[in-house]
């Protein structure tokens, strides 16, 4: 039985995700949001006595037992606005105060963001092409990111906040019917949403080149599209046929690819020039080398063993002593 008691204890603890019976009503530990009127806050009062709630109290740490550090005054809790100038900080716990009965049940106060992104169409999701130049006929998609708007602002199965993606073209006109996908009114049913997974994968076909600029606004409800921020803006450019998102790198290197073949060009400056050098002079080089061998004096040497040629001198000798001995008889 005390496990149950817990259990049940927790249950009613824990905060409700959906506000219920519709959307301005408001439950003890409910998501309420920046720039939101008309809000219901009578399930807030004090069980026992009933009394309206006078005032939406912060205390330091959370705990009513500290000291004060913002308050919004409630005259109606029947219909309640949160005005973004009384809320200084968010995400904030707000506690619901009445002079008779003091702080009660609490709500959570958040922003209503919006964070927009550009991917390729399922199931290429992770492919973000944000600043990118992108082929005709790409197929992609806009991501939208509300954490808290997404799984806060519903009753039950009712999603009621939607959002318009808003483009502007490279000429200056802004449209919501982009590749073919009419991009506005899309509900806000979850934190992070693909829009083609609600209206289709938007075709990138029959649209002028050129940098396109995106960002979504929100279009319910009321409050929201009069005072909220937009999203973030993003960019990407629409290029000519042929060109690839992932390529966009390698059309570089396509190009770079030929000259690599351009080996077959090599072939016909490196005749003309470096087989040309090379080959003379290897030429004068080889004359070089009988030229020592020509100067080694071997050639020489034969000259030397002339010694053969002393037969005729000793034929010379021999005349002259003829003469001398003539000359003597003829004494």
């Amino acid at each position: 039985m005390v496990c149950v008691a817990c259990i049940i204890l927790l249950l009613l603890a824990a905060p409700v995700a959906a506000r219920s019976p519709a959307i301005d009503d408001i439950e003890p530990g409910d998501t309420v949001f920046v720039y939101e009127e008309g809000l219901n806050f009578s399930q807030l009062r004090d069980p026992d006595s009933g009394n309206p709630v006078t005032s939406l109290r912060r205390y330091v740490g959370d705990d009513p037992a500290k000291a004060l550090l913002s308050e919004i005054p409630v005259p109606d809790d029947t219909s309640v606005d949160i005005p973004a100038l009384l809320v200084e900080d968010t995400p904030a716990v707000y506690y619901a105060y009445a002079s008779a009965d003091g702080a009660g049940a609490s709500v959570v106060i958040r922003e209503p963001s919006l964070l927009l992104g550009a991917t390729l169409a399922d199931p290429y999701h992770a492919e973000d092409i944000e600043g990118l130049n992108i082929p005709v006929g790409t197929a992609i998609a806009f991501r939208v990111d509300s954490p808290h708007v997404g799984t806060n602002y519903r009753a039950d199965s009712d999603y009621p906040a939607r959002i318009d993606i808003v483009i502007t073209t490279p000429g200056g006109a802004e449209t919501t019917f982009f590749g073919g996908v009419d991009v506005s009114d899309i509900p806000v049913s979850s934190s992070r949403i693909y829009t083609d997974d609600v209206r289709g994968p938007v075709i990138l076909s029959g649209l002028q080149e050129g940098t396109y600029r995106i960002r979504a606004k929100w279009r319910e409800p009321q409050a929201f599209a009069d005072n909220a921020p937009d999203s973030n803006e993003i960019t990407f450019s629409l290029a000519r046929r042929g060109v690839d998102i992932t390529v966009t790198t390698t059309p570089t290197p396509t190009p770079a690819e030929p000259p690599a073949p351009s080996p077959t060009g090599e072939p016909t400056t490196p005749p003309t020039t470096a087989p040309m050098t090379t080959e003379p002079t290897p030429l004068p080089t080889a004359p070089a080398s009988p030229s020592p061998t020509a100067t080694t004096a071997p050639p020489t040497a034969p000259p030397t063993p002339a010694p053969l040629s002393p037969w005729p001198v000793l034929m010379g000798l021999c005349g002259a002593i003829v003469l001398l001995v003539r000359r003597k008889k003829g004494i």
